[in-house]
């Protein structure tokens, strides 16, 4: 192949990489350390609430643990909550087009 369109080739599978990456809602988020992930709260009733993130493919393993926790955090004080502690939790895998893809959720409540 010539070098113009192994250079096409290229920019084409990066460019659908990329797309992978994107949070489910179309909404991208990017922590401190520039990994995409995907985030989801949900109200359960009784001042608690389901929290699910999403790491790219590229989340190392224990990566996906620290992003639940911090986004537990940001999302709970944004509700003006003093503390907070985890009722439920699970991590985990699941597989996507371009590869696996960590996962953590569980239920936190609101103190």
């Amino acid at each position: 192949m010539s070098y113009r369109i192994c250079l096409v080739v290229l920019t084409m599978l990066m460019g659908l990489i990329g797309c992978s990456q994107l949070r489910q809602t179309g909404q991208t988020v990017v922590d401190s350390n520039g990994v995409l992930q995907d985030s989801t709260e949900r109200y359960l009733g009784n001042h608690q609430y389901r929290v699910r993130v999403t790491g790219s493919t590229i989340v190392f393993n224990g990566q996906a643990e620290q992003l639940f926790r911090r986004r537990a955090e940001q999302y709970t004080a944004s509700l003006g909550c003093r503390s907070w502690k985890v009722l439920e939790y699970k991590a985990g895998t699941e597989n996507t087009l371009l590869g696996a893809r960590q996962y953590a959720e569980g239920v936190v409540e609101c103190l």
